[in-house]
């Protein structure tokens, strides 16, 4: 039935490129606004054009993992991804609204020292964990590059995956 209405399922390698590319995507992004947030003098209207910034691309990018289409093999990875994602964006939003309550902001990063900042930092570094464990998952499928031409295994118990989200080394 997908097939027919044109929604089929990525390979794993294509699942993992796409993933790869929204997670460049959004490092860029962020890496834009942070570098202009930081280039002024911290007050509280930057700060809320940081967070409006922040909020946006943490929602496109979440946008963009949910319309994936993963392939069987990688379903539960992507369960995992939307939840964590999910759950990342809800503390930003609530880290937005702690900023937005605040009489002024005078240090560019000031929210972190609020229970917020701490839930969202607690938070970041699951989704490290979680980058570092599906980089492992697909740096694994390396191990089959002597299967790739057993004319008999199914094409996905043999499909190499070669992707760098770039995630934090482990502290």
């Amino acid at each position: 039935m997908l097939v027919a209405c044109g929604e089929s399922a990525l390979t794993v390698s294509e699942y993992a490129a796409e993933a790869e590319r929204l997670v460049g995507r959004m490092e860029a992004q962020f890496a834009e606004l942070d570098e202009m947030w930081e280039s002024q003098t911290p007050s509280l209207d930057g700060a809320l054009e940081y967070w409006d910034g922040r909020l946006a691309i943490r929602a496109e990018f979440l946008e963009g993992v949910e319309d994936l289409n993963p392939p069987e093999a990688v379903a539960e990875q992507h369960a995992a991804a939307v939840d964590v994602f999910t759950r990342f964006e809800e503390a930003d939003q609530a880290l937005a609204a702690r900023v937005a309550a605040m009489d002024e902001v005078t240090e560019h990063r000031q929210w972190l020292d609020t229970p917020e900042g701490e839930a969202s930092l607690a938070l970041l570094e699951e989704v490290y964990a979680f980058c570092r464990a599906s980089q492992a998952e697909f740096d694994a499928t390396q191990d089959r590059e002597g299967l790739k031409d057993v004319p008999w295994l199914p094409s996905e118990m043999t499909e190499v995956v070669s992707v760098a989200f770039g995630c934090p080394e482990a502290e």
